[in-house]
């Protein structure tokens, strides 16, 4: 959901220069703050200090691609096959 609200120009600017050093996103940020407030456990994200965080992202990309290619009934990529159905 996408929601506007006020924040003090300075207050803002604080956090999104915290929120910068620590590599993270206000968004980020702001959920984090919405989900201590009403009292939930929020999952752990990955950081920008984190080494292997991309490493592990993209790993499991292609172990995600690999599984889908194993389940494809036309393994052929989708410029051939379009290329193919128009002779």
């Amino acid at each position: 959901m996408k929601a506007t609200i006020d924040i003090p120009d300075a207050l803002y600017r604080r956090v999104k220069a915290r929120a910068a050093l620590d590599g993270r996103a206000v968004r980020d940020v702001t959920i984090e703050l919405y989900t201590n407030w009403v009292g939930e456990e929020l999952p752990q994200l990955a950081t920008a200090g984190d080494s292997d965080s991309g490493a592990e992202w993209l790993a499991r990309w292609q172990e995600l691609g690999d599984e889908l290619l194993s389940r494809a009934v036309d393994t052929r990529p989708a410029s051939e096959i379009i290329i193919s159905e128009r002779r």
